[in-house]
């Protein structure tokens, strides 16, 4: 198992009884995070699904959240004042803190072990209940370029095939090259919508 880092508590506003995750059967992948929203008062009633895609899993679970997730937790919520449902989702599956262990693993054992077998299945079954959807995996960092990009081709065709409602990414102060990561959202920054 790779390193997972460290652990915060998940939004105030999140449903602590409603988190539920989706793992491979050793626990090394993590296929979904899913949790639901408190309602609010002064926007009326939240109703809505929204999926956040990421580039892969690290230390957050049913009982406790990171960096990441708290981060996107708390910008839906925001942002999106008819969002009930939050559905997190990784371009790749298996949990670590460092993009150099999924490069290694992916070096040693494939791009799928770095996928994981059931992802693209997860995916398409999130993909059918979604009325936003936020893409947000961001740059390669330590993963090999080429094979990050046939990654994020292959994401994008399941988007295109299986989803027809909006798509949005958050955008900072200076253009990137891929939709910007989660961990690295502002609250007040711009949310474009885009086309896939």
């Amino acid at each position: 198992m790779a390193r997972l880092g460290r652990q915060v508590d998940h939004f105030g506003q999140v449903i602590a009884e409603s988190i539920r995750a989706d793992y491979s059967e050793d626990q090394r992948h993590r296929y979904t995070l899913q949790m639901e929203y408190q309602g609010d008062l002064l926007t009326g009633d939240r109703n809505e699904t929204m999926t956040v895609i990421l580039k892969n899993p690290s230390s957050a679970n049913e009982q406790r959240s990171d960096s990441t997730i708290r981060k996107v937790e708390t910008f839906v919520y925001n942002r999106f004042p008819k969002t009930r449902y939050l559905n997190i989702f990784n371009i790749f599956a298996y949990r670590a803190t460092d993009a150099i262990e999924l490069h290694q693993l992916m070096q040693e054992k494939g791009i799928n072990e770095g996928i994981g077998i059931e992802n693209d299945a997860f995916l398409k079954k999130l993909l059918n209940n979604t009325d936003n959807l936020i893409v947000a995996w961001g740059g390669p960092s330590a993963i090999d370029k080429k094979l990050y990009q046939n990654r994020i081709t292959s994401v994008k065709d399941i988007l295109k095939k299986n989803y027809s409602g909006p798509i949005f990414q958050v955008c900072g102060a200076k253009p990137t090259n891929e939709p910007l990561h989660g961990l690295m959202w502002g609250y007040e920054y711009e949310l474009k919508a885009v086309t896939i």
